[in-house]
C-alpha cells in the first residue's frame, strides 16, 4: 500500500513530458468546437479524458489546472480570469481519473463519469460561477445552459468511447516500451 502511495504522487521525467504534451493538446482542442450555437460541442473534454486516463485523479487535476491557467495566459478569457473556472477545469480530469485510470474501459464507466462531469461540473459549478461573475439569476443561468447539457453529454460519451480505445492502444505500447528498457 505504501509503495503504491509513494508511486502515486511521483512522476517520472517521461511522464512529466507526456503530461506537458497532453496539457498542450487539451489547450489546442479547447479552441475547437462544432455544432449550432445553442448546442456547441467543444473538444477540450478529450484532453480532460486523456489527463484522467493517463495520470489519474491527482495529476489529472493538476494538468487540468495548468491547462486552464496556460490557456488563460495565452488566449485570455471572456470576462477575465476567474479561479472558479480553474477549479472546474481541475475537477473534470479528476473525475475521469477516478473512472478511467488503470481501469478497463467499460460503457458504464463512460456513462457515469460523463454524467458526473456534466451534472456537478458543467451544470452546477459553472452555473454558480456565471451567477457570481455576471450577477445573473441562478435559475436564468441554469435554464440557458440546460438544453446544451441535456444533449451534449451523449455525443461526448460516444467520442470518449473511441478516444479511450485509442488511448488504451497508446498506453499498451508505452508500457511495453517501458518494460523493454528495464
Amino acid at each position: 500500500m505504501n509503495k503504491y502511495k509513494d508511486n502515486f504522487f511521483k512522476l517520472s521525467l517521461q511522464n512529466l513530458v507526456l503530461l506537458g504534451l497532453v496539457i498542450a493538446i487539451k489547450i489546442i482542442l479547447s479552441r475547437f468546437s462544432f455544432g449550432p450555437t445553442y448546442v456547441k460541442v467543444g473538444l477540450g473534454f478529450i484532453g480532460s479524458v486523456a489527463l484522467g486516463y493517463f495520470f489519474g485523479p491527482i495529476w489529472g487535476a493538476v494538468g487540468g489546472g495548468i491547462s486552464d491557467l496556460a490557456s488563460s495566459a495565452l488566449f485570455g478569457n471572456e470576462g477575465g480570469f476567474f479561479i472558479g473556472f480553474t477549479l472546474t477545469a481541475m475537477l473534470g480530469p479528476m473525475i475521469y481519473g477516478f473512472f478511467f485510470y488503470r481501469k478497463p474501459i467499460k460503457i458504464w464507466r463512460i456513462i457515469v463519469a460523463s454524467l458526473l462531469v456534466t451534472i456537478f461540473v458543467n451544470v452546477l459549478l459553472n452555473t454558480v460561477w456565471l451567477h457570481f461573475i455576471y450577477k445573473m439569476s441562478f435559475t436564468a443561468a441554469l435554464t440557458a445552459r440546460l438544453l446544451k447539457e441535456v444533449i451534449v453529454p451523449w455525443i461526448q460519451m460516444i467520442i470518449i468511447f473511441f478516444v479511450l480505445n485509442g488511448l488504451q492502444r497508446v498506453n499498451a505500447r508505452r508500457e511495453k516500451l517501458e518494460k523493454s528498457r528495464m
